[in-house]
Protein backbone atom coordinates (compact mmCIF):
# COMPACT_ATOMS: atom_id res chain seq x y z
CA UNK A 1 0.00 0.00 0.00
CA UNK A 2 1.05 3.27 -0.63
CA UNK A 3 2.37 5.37 2.27
CA UNK A 4 0.41 8.93 2.88
CA UNK A 5 1.57 12.21 2.41
CA UNK A 6 2.03 12.89 6.10
CA UNK A 7 3.64 9.93 6.33
CA UNK A 8 5.70 10.33 3.70
CA UNK A 9 6.93 13.86 4.42
CA UNK A 10 7.16 13.16 8.31
CA UNK A 11 10.07 10.03 7.61
CA UNK A 12 12.08 12.86 6.19
CA UNK A 13 12.25 14.58 9.44
CA UNK A 14 15.24 13.40 11.44
CA UNK A 15 14.54 11.47 14.37
CA UNK A 16 17.07 9.90 16.38
CA UNK A 17 16.23 6.22 17.02
CA UNK A 18 16.78 6.69 20.82
CA UNK A 19 14.06 9.42 21.35
CA UNK A 20 11.81 7.43 19.15
CA UNK A 21 12.18 3.73 21.08
CA UNK A 22 11.85 6.00 24.47
CA UNK A 23 9.14 7.93 23.26
CA UNK A 24 7.81 4.54 23.09
CA UNK A 25 8.79 3.08 25.85
CA UNK A 26 6.72 5.53 27.71
CA UNK A 27 3.66 5.03 25.70
CA UNK A 28 3.64 1.47 26.75
CA UNK A 29 4.73 2.53 30.92
CA UNK A 30 1.46 5.41 30.28
CA UNK A 31 -0.67 2.59 28.97
CA UNK A 32 0.48 0.37 31.39
CA UNK A 33 -0.16 2.77 34.48
CA UNK A 34 -3.87 3.35 33.30
CA UNK A 35 -4.36 -0.14 33.33
CA UNK A 36 -2.24 -0.42 37.03
CA UNK A 37 -4.40 2.34 38.49
CA UNK A 38 -7.89 0.44 37.37
CA UNK A 39 -6.88 -3.21 38.61
CA UNK A 40 -9.13 -4.27 36.16
CA UNK A 41 -7.23 -5.05 33.24
CA UNK A 42 -3.87 -6.14 32.06
CA UNK A 43 -1.68 -4.29 29.40
CA UNK A 44 -0.91 -6.94 26.85
CA UNK A 45 2.04 -5.84 25.03
CA UNK A 46 4.50 -6.76 22.01
CA UNK A 47 7.13 -4.20 20.45
CA UNK A 48 4.55 -3.41 17.19
CA UNK A 49 1.57 -3.20 19.30
CA UNK A 50 3.08 -0.99 21.37
CA UNK A 51 4.29 1.55 18.55
CA UNK A 52 1.22 1.09 17.35
CA UNK A 53 -1.27 2.06 20.77
CA UNK A 54 1.38 5.23 21.17
CA UNK A 55 0.45 6.65 18.01
CA UNK A 56 -3.11 5.93 18.49
CA UNK A 57 -3.14 7.49 21.87
CA UNK A 58 -2.71 10.50 20.60
CA UNK A 59 -5.91 10.82 19.62
CA UNK A 60 -7.11 10.41 23.41
CA UNK A 61 -4.62 11.99 25.45
CA UNK A 62 -4.68 15.98 26.10
CA UNK A 63 -0.99 15.77 26.09
CA UNK A 64 -0.94 14.63 22.90
CA UNK A 65 -3.09 17.33 20.73
CA UNK A 66 -5.85 18.78 19.41
CA UNK A 67 -7.33 24.04 19.29
CA UNK A 68 -9.89 26.74 19.03
CA UNK A 69 -11.35 29.40 16.94
CA UNK A 70 -14.45 31.43 15.78
CA UNK A 71 -16.44 28.04 15.31
CA UNK A 72 -19.75 26.78 17.01
CA UNK A 73 -17.59 24.16 19.23
CA UNK A 74 -15.94 27.52 20.29
CA UNK A 75 -17.39 27.63 24.21
CA UNK A 76 -16.84 23.61 24.33
CA UNK A 77 -13.00 23.83 23.00
CA UNK A 78 -11.37 22.16 25.99
CA UNK A 79 -14.52 19.28 26.50
CA UNK A 80 -13.98 18.34 22.51
CA UNK A 81 -9.89 18.02 23.16
CA UNK A 82 -10.69 16.30 26.77
CA UNK A 83 -8.74 19.28 28.82
CA UNK A 84 -9.99 19.53 32.05
CA UNK A 85 -7.21 22.06 33.01
CA UNK A 86 -8.62 24.35 30.31
CA UNK A 87 -12.43 23.72 30.88
CA UNK A 88 -11.60 25.17 34.63
CA UNK A 89 -9.74 27.94 33.59
CA UNK A 90 -12.29 29.18 30.71
CA UNK A 91 -14.92 29.12 33.64
CA UNK A 92 -13.17 31.12 35.56
CA UNK A 93 -12.26 33.21 32.51
CA UNK A 94 -8.64 32.74 33.04
CA UNK A 95 -7.89 31.84 29.45
CA UNK A 96 -5.36 34.47 28.00
CA UNK A 97 -6.65 35.38 24.27
CA UNK A 98 -3.36 35.69 21.31
CA UNK A 99 -3.63 36.24 17.59
CA UNK A 100 -0.12 35.22 16.39
CA UNK A 101 -0.34 33.99 12.45
CA UNK A 102 2.96 32.24 10.69
CA UNK A 103 2.63 31.46 6.90
CA UNK A 104 4.30 29.10 4.28
CA UNK A 105 3.48 26.77 1.77
CA UNK A 106 0.47 27.50 0.93
CA UNK A 107 -0.81 27.39 5.20
CA UNK A 108 -1.50 29.94 7.44
CA UNK A 109 -1.37 28.83 11.35
CA UNK A 110 -2.79 30.77 14.17
CA UNK A 111 -2.01 30.65 17.43
CA UNK A 112 -5.49 31.57 18.89
CA UNK A 113 -5.38 31.31 23.25
CA UNK A 114 -2.72 29.70 25.63
CA UNK A 115 -2.75 29.15 29.66
CA UNK A 116 0.03 28.51 31.72
CA UNK A 117 -1.33 27.24 35.30
CA UNK A 118 1.67 25.62 38.31
CA UNK A 119 2.95 23.57 35.35
CA UNK A 120 0.76 23.13 32.79
CA UNK A 121 0.83 24.99 29.39
CA UNK A 122 -1.75 24.70 27.08
CA UNK A 123 -1.95 26.36 23.61
CA UNK A 124 -5.12 26.37 20.95
CA UNK A 125 -4.25 27.42 17.06
CA UNK A 126 -6.11 27.16 14.15
CA UNK A 127 -4.84 26.38 10.67
CA UNK A 128 -6.12 27.64 6.97
CA UNK A 129 -4.82 26.48 3.45
CA UNK A 130 -4.60 23.59 1.33
CA UNK A 131 -4.04 20.65 3.27
CA UNK A 132 -4.21 16.63 2.87
CA UNK A 133 -6.18 14.59 4.84
CA UNK A 134 -5.01 10.90 6.78
CA UNK A 135 -7.10 7.91 5.06
CA UNK A 136 -8.73 8.09 8.01
CA UNK A 137 -9.81 11.93 6.88
CA UNK A 138 -8.24 13.81 9.92
CA UNK A 139 -5.21 16.26 9.09
CA UNK A 140 -2.35 16.03 11.45
CA UNK A 141 0.58 17.87 11.74
CA UNK A 142 4.10 17.05 13.76
CA UNK A 143 6.11 20.06 15.86
CA UNK A 144 8.82 20.57 18.37
CA UNK A 145 8.74 22.55 21.59
CA UNK A 146 12.40 24.43 22.81
CA UNK A 147 13.88 23.73 19.09
CA UNK A 148 13.14 19.53 20.09
CA UNK A 149 15.73 19.73 22.67
CA UNK A 150 16.46 15.98 23.78
CA UNK A 151 16.30 16.94 27.33
CA UNK A 152 12.96 17.69 27.68
CA UNK A 153 10.47 14.54 27.48
CA UNK A 154 7.85 14.76 24.90
CA UNK A 155 10.18 17.69 22.76
CA UNK A 156 8.64 16.17 19.50
CA UNK A 157 5.26 15.63 19.25
CA UNK A 158 2.08 14.48 16.69
CA UNK A 159 -0.83 17.07 16.22
CA UNK A 160 -4.34 15.90 15.27
CA UNK A 161 -7.10 18.54 14.21
CA UNK A 162 -10.77 18.97 13.51
CA UNK A 163 -11.93 20.76 10.99
CA UNK A 164 -13.79 24.09 11.70
CA UNK A 165 -15.50 26.20 8.77
CA UNK A 166 -13.12 27.34 6.72
CA UNK A 167 -10.02 25.31 8.46
CA UNK A 168 -9.08 23.23 11.30
CA UNK A 169 -8.25 23.64 15.41
CA UNK A 170 -5.86 22.23 17.17
CA UNK A 171 -5.05 21.54 20.61
CA UNK A 172 -1.71 21.25 22.73
CA UNK A 173 -1.61 20.60 26.22
CA UNK A 174 2.18 20.07 27.92
CA UNK A 175 4.29 20.21 31.74
CA UNK A 176 6.04 23.34 31.67
CA UNK A 177 9.73 21.29 30.49
CA UNK A 178 12.03 22.81 33.14
CA UNK A 179 12.43 22.97 37.03
CA UNK A 180 12.18 26.54 37.16
CA UNK A 181 8.75 28.15 37.09
CA UNK A 182 9.57 31.64 35.64
CA UNK A 183 6.61 34.35 35.99
CA UNK A 184 6.45 35.43 32.64
CA UNK A 185 7.92 33.75 29.48
CA UNK A 186 7.54 32.95 25.72
CA UNK A 187 7.29 29.44 24.98
CA UNK A 188 9.03 28.07 21.35
CA UNK A 189 6.87 26.43 19.32
CA UNK A 190 7.54 24.99 15.90
CA UNK A 191 5.42 23.08 13.45
CA UNK A 192 7.64 21.05 10.76
CA UNK A 193 4.65 19.64 8.80
CA UNK A 194 0.79 20.38 8.58
CA UNK A 195 -1.22 18.98 6.36
CA UNK A 196 1.31 16.80 5.00
CA UNK A 197 3.25 19.38 3.63
CA UNK A 198 6.85 20.48 5.00
CA UNK A 199 7.36 23.74 6.25
CA UNK A 200 8.47 26.38 9.28
CA UNK A 201 5.82 27.73 11.12
CA UNK A 202 7.22 29.24 14.04
CA UNK A 203 5.70 31.00 16.89
CA UNK A 204 7.19 32.21 20.11
CA UNK A 205 4.18 31.85 22.66
CA UNK A 206 4.05 34.25 25.43
CA UNK A 207 2.85 32.83 28.79
CA UNK A 208 2.00 34.31 32.07
CA UNK A 209 1.78 31.98 35.24
CA UNK A 210 -1.57 32.14 36.96
CA UNK A 211 -1.52 32.78 40.74
CA UNK A 212 0.01 29.65 42.30
CA UNK A 213 1.19 28.39 45.64
CA UNK A 214 3.96 25.76 46.92
CA UNK A 215 4.06 23.24 49.51
CA UNK A 216 7.27 22.70 50.02
CA UNK A 217 8.07 18.54 50.99
CA UNK A 218 10.89 16.49 51.99
CA UNK A 219 9.45 13.00 51.94
CA UNK A 220 11.53 9.80 51.16
CA UNK A 221 10.69 6.87 49.39
CA UNK A 222 13.82 3.93 48.28
CA UNK A 223 14.11 0.38 47.38
CA UNK A 224 17.08 -1.75 48.23
CA UNK A 225 17.37 -4.21 45.52
CA UNK A 226 16.22 -1.97 42.25
CA UNK A 227 19.04 0.71 43.91
CA UNK A 228 16.56 3.31 43.16
CA UNK A 229 15.21 6.74 45.86
CA UNK A 230 12.46 9.02 45.52
CA UNK A 231 12.48 12.26 47.05
CA UNK A 232 9.47 14.29 47.15
CA UNK A 233 10.80 18.36 47.04
CA UNK A 234 7.14 20.10 46.73
CA UNK A 235 3.92 20.03 45.34
CA UNK A 236 2.97 23.05 43.34
CA UNK A 237 -1.13 23.98 43.67
CA UNK A 238 -2.49 25.71 40.84
CA UNK A 239 -5.98 27.47 40.06
CA UNK A 240 -6.80 24.22 38.26
CA UNK A 241 -3.71 21.62 38.38
CA UNK A 242 -1.58 20.37 41.08
CA UNK A 243 1.89 18.96 40.32
CA UNK A 244 4.21 17.12 42.23
CA UNK A 245 7.82 17.03 42.03
CA UNK A 246 10.59 14.98 43.11
CA UNK A 247 14.20 13.88 42.83
CA UNK A 248 14.61 9.96 41.60
CA UNK A 249 18.24 8.52 41.97
CA UNK A 250 18.97 5.52 39.86
CA UNK A 251 22.20 3.46 39.77
CA UNK A 252 24.21 3.41 36.11
CA UNK A 253 22.14 1.02 35.05
CA UNK A 254 18.76 2.34 35.38
CA UNK A 255 19.18 5.33 33.02
CA UNK A 256 15.82 4.66 31.32
CA UNK A 257 14.24 4.16 34.70
CA UNK A 258 10.72 6.24 34.88
CA UNK A 259 8.96 6.79 38.24
CA UNK A 260 5.01 6.26 38.73
CA UNK A 261 2.81 7.92 40.91
CA UNK A 262 -0.66 6.85 41.96
CA UNK A 263 -1.79 9.51 44.52
CA UNK A 264 -5.46 9.02 47.05
CA UNK A 265 -7.49 11.56 48.58
CA UNK A 266 -8.25 12.00 52.24
CA UNK A 267 -11.24 9.39 51.30
CA UNK A 268 -8.82 6.91 50.12
CA UNK A 269 -10.13 7.45 46.34
CA UNK A 270 -7.66 7.21 43.68
CA UNK A 271 -7.06 10.97 41.41
CA UNK A 272 -6.16 10.97 38.45
CA UNK A 273 -3.24 11.85 36.75
CA UNK A 274 -3.34 12.82 33.27
CA UNK A 275 0.87 13.06 32.99
CA UNK A 276 3.50 10.63 34.74
CA UNK A 277 6.88 10.40 34.86
CA UNK A 278 7.98 13.86 33.42
CA UNK A 279 11.90 14.35 33.02
CA UNK A 280 12.42 17.48 33.63
CA UNK A 281 16.26 17.66 34.25
CA UNK A 282 19.12 14.56 34.13
CA UNK A 283 22.57 14.81 35.68
CA UNK A 284 25.44 11.72 36.47
CA UNK A 285 26.74 11.81 39.63
CA UNK A 286 29.69 9.42 39.87
CA UNK A 287 28.00 6.33 38.96
CA UNK A 288 24.11 7.33 39.90
CA UNK A 289 21.95 8.76 37.66
CA UNK A 290 19.90 11.88 39.18
CA UNK A 291 16.56 12.92 37.85
CA UNK A 292 14.00 15.84 38.11
CA UNK A 293 10.98 14.58 37.85
CA UNK A 294 7.19 15.74 38.02
CA UNK A 295 3.32 14.06 37.83
CA UNK A 296 0.44 15.96 36.94
CA UNK A 297 -3.04 15.91 38.76
CA UNK A 298 -5.52 17.82 36.23
CA UNK A 299 -7.19 19.47 38.99
CA UNK A 300 -6.56 21.45 41.52
CA UNK A 301 -6.94 19.54 45.30
CA UNK A 302 -6.44 22.64 47.20
CA UNK A 303 -9.66 22.80 49.60
CA UNK A 304 -10.79 19.68 47.87
CA UNK A 305 -9.19 17.31 50.31
CA UNK A 306 -6.83 17.34 53.56
CA UNK A 307 -4.04 15.32 52.75
CA UNK A 308 -2.45 13.42 49.71
CA UNK A 309 -0.76 9.98 49.82
CA UNK A 310 1.29 9.14 47.63
CA UNK A 311 2.35 5.71 46.09
CA UNK A 312 5.67 5.79 43.92
CA UNK A 313 6.93 2.91 41.98
CA UNK A 314 9.47 2.62 38.96
CA UNK A 315 9.42 0.63 36.01
CA UNK A 316 13.07 -0.33 35.42
CA UNK A 317 15.14 -0.45 32.58
CA UNK A 318 16.54 -4.13 31.32
CA UNK A 319 18.98 -5.21 28.53
CA UNK A 320 18.04 -8.11 26.28
CA UNK A 321 19.71 -11.33 27.23
CA UNK A 322 20.75 -14.04 24.76
CA UNK A 323 20.55 -17.69 25.43
CA UNK A 324 22.84 -19.88 23.16
CA UNK A 325 21.21 -22.93 21.59
CA UNK A 326 23.86 -25.05 22.80
CA UNK A 327 23.77 -24.17 26.39
CA UNK A 328 23.07 -26.71 29.17
CA UNK A 329 19.52 -26.66 30.11
CA UNK A 330 17.71 -25.31 32.42
CA UNK A 331 19.41 -22.06 31.49
CA UNK A 332 18.00 -18.72 33.62
CA UNK A 333 17.77 -15.36 32.73
CA UNK A 334 17.36 -13.21 35.51
CA UNK A 335 16.74 -9.11 35.99
CA UNK A 336 19.39 -7.75 37.14
CA UNK A 337 17.49 -5.38 40.31
CA UNK A 338 13.90 -7.09 39.66
CA UNK A 339 13.03 -10.81 40.72
CA UNK A 340 12.20 -11.57 36.91
CA UNK A 341 13.00 -14.62 35.01
CA UNK A 342 12.67 -16.96 32.51
CA UNK A 343 13.95 -20.37 32.37
CA UNK A 344 14.58 -22.03 29.06
CA UNK A 345 13.82 -25.75 30.14
CA UNK A 346 14.53 -27.37 27.03
CA UNK A 347 16.07 -26.81 23.16
CA UNK A 348 14.62 -29.57 20.58
CA UNK A 349 15.83 -29.24 17.15
CA UNK A 350 14.92 -31.14 13.80
CA UNK A 351 14.72 -31.03 9.93
CA UNK A 352 12.40 -28.24 10.06
CA UNK A 353 11.81 -27.16 13.54
CA UNK A 354 13.38 -25.53 17.10
CA UNK A 355 11.46 -26.07 19.37
CA UNK A 356 11.82 -23.72 22.98
CA UNK A 357 10.09 -25.25 25.95
CA UNK A 358 10.52 -22.12 28.84
CA UNK A 359 9.18 -20.76 32.30
CA UNK A 360 7.84 -16.71 33.35
CA UNK A 361 8.69 -16.08 36.22
CA UNK A 362 8.88 -19.43 38.06
CA UNK A 363 5.54 -19.32 38.04
CA UNK A 364 4.99 -16.54 39.81
CA UNK A 365 1.73 -14.03 37.84
CA UNK A 366 2.21 -11.42 40.10
CA UNK A 367 -1.33 -10.48 40.00
CA UNK A 368 -1.07 -10.01 35.93
CA UNK A 369 -3.46 -11.82 33.33
CA UNK A 370 -2.17 -15.01 31.94
CA UNK A 371 -3.13 -12.92 28.37
CA UNK A 372 -0.11 -10.35 29.49
CA UNK A 373 2.39 -13.92 30.17
CA UNK A 374 1.07 -15.62 26.64
CA UNK A 375 1.91 -12.49 24.79
CA UNK A 376 5.25 -11.91 26.45
CA UNK A 377 5.61 -15.53 25.46
CA UNK A 378 4.96 -14.82 21.92
CA UNK A 379 6.91 -11.37 21.17
CA UNK A 380 10.12 -12.05 23.46
CA UNK A 381 11.41 -15.23 23.35
CA UNK A 382 12.81 -15.16 20.04
CA UNK A 383 15.41 -17.08 17.94
CA UNK A 384 17.71 -14.32 15.88
CA UNK A 385 21.01 -14.92 13.90
CA UNK A 386 23.87 -14.09 16.66
CA UNK A 387 25.80 -11.88 14.71
CA UNK A 388 22.19 -9.53 14.05
CA UNK A 389 21.04 -10.05 17.99
CA UNK A 390 21.06 -6.45 18.23
CA UNK A 391 18.95 -5.91 14.84
CA UNK A 392 15.33 -5.43 15.31
CA UNK A 393 13.39 -6.98 12.29
CA UNK A 394 10.28 -9.13 11.66
CA UNK A 395 10.74 -12.85 13.99
CA UNK A 396 11.09 -15.45 12.45
CA UNK A 397 8.09 -17.64 12.08
CA UNK A 398 7.07 -19.47 15.35
CA UNK A 399 3.86 -20.28 17.05
CA UNK A 400 3.48 -20.43 21.07
CA UNK A 401 1.91 -23.45 22.75
CA UNK A 402 0.42 -22.92 26.54
CA UNK A 403 1.81 -26.34 28.43
CA UNK A 404 1.03 -25.14 32.02
CA UNK A 405 -1.00 -22.64 32.50
CA UNK A 406 -0.87 -22.10 36.20
CA UNK A 407 2.87 -22.73 36.20
CA UNK A 408 3.81 -20.21 32.88
CA UNK A 409 5.28 -22.85 30.97
CA UNK A 410 5.26 -22.51 27.12
CA UNK A 411 6.58 -24.14 24.25
CA UNK A 412 7.62 -21.74 21.27
CA UNK A 413 8.26 -23.96 17.50
CA UNK A 414 9.98 -21.45 15.13
CA UNK A 415 10.04 -23.03 11.22
CA UNK A 416 13.73 -23.50 10.21
CA UNK A 417 13.15 -25.24 7.43
CA UNK A 418 14.21 -21.57 4.87
CA UNK A 419 17.07 -20.85 7.31
CA UNK A 420 19.87 -21.64 5.00
CA UNK A 421 22.88 -21.15 6.85
CA UNK A 422 21.03 -22.30 10.35
CA UNK A 423 22.87 -24.34 13.05
CA UNK A 424 23.34 -24.10 16.47
CA UNK A 425 26.13 -22.13 16.80
CA UNK A 426 24.72 -18.92 14.68
CA UNK A 427 21.51 -18.59 16.25
CA UNK A 428 20.50 -17.80 19.88
CA UNK A 429 17.76 -17.02 21.75
CA UNK A 430 16.79 -13.82 22.70
CA UNK A 431 14.67 -12.62 25.73
CA UNK A 432 13.39 -9.61 26.14
CA UNK A 433 12.88 -8.63 29.91
CA UNK A 434 11.76 -5.35 29.52
CA UNK A 435 8.32 -6.11 28.91
CA UNK A 436 8.32 -7.36 32.16
CA UNK A 437 10.07 -5.09 33.99
CA UNK A 438 7.91 -2.30 32.09
CA UNK A 439 4.86 -3.79 33.02
CA UNK A 440 5.82 -5.29 36.70
CA UNK A 441 7.14 -1.40 38.36
CA UNK A 442 8.87 -1.67 41.59
CA UNK A 443 7.07 -0.78 44.03
CA UNK A 444 8.37 1.75 47.13
CA UNK A 445 6.51 2.61 50.56
CA UNK A 446 3.96 5.24 50.14
CA UNK A 447 4.03 8.89 51.49
CA UNK A 448 1.02 11.31 53.06
CA UNK A 449 1.27 14.49 52.31
CA UNK A 450 -0.54 17.21 54.68
CA UNK A 451 -2.64 19.84 52.88
CA UNK A 452 -3.37 21.67 55.59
Amino acid sequence: MEKNSFQKAYEKIEVPQEDVLKSIQKGRNRADSESHKTKKKTAVWSSVAAATLFVSSSFLSPSLSHVMADVPILGKVYETFNDSVGRSLESQELITELNQTASNKGIDVSITNAYYDGAVVGVTFKAKGKMNQEENGQVAGFYEIFEGDKGISDSKEYVYMEPADDGYIGHIQLSYPKSELPSDTTFPLEFKTIGGKEGNWRFDVPIKQLPYQTVTLDKNSSEDLSGVNVHFDSIILGKASTAINYTATFPAQGKHDQVRLEVYDDKGEEMNISMDGIDLETTKNGDQYIVKGRSILPQSVKGETKHLEIHPSVALSEQDQFVPLNASTSAEVKAVRQNLAVTIEDITVDDNTLAVDFQVNHGDAMNKDFSFFKDFAQHNVILVKESEKEVYEEPIKHSVKTLQKDELRFRSTFDISQLDDFDLNTYVMRVRLVQLSANIPVELDGVKVDLE
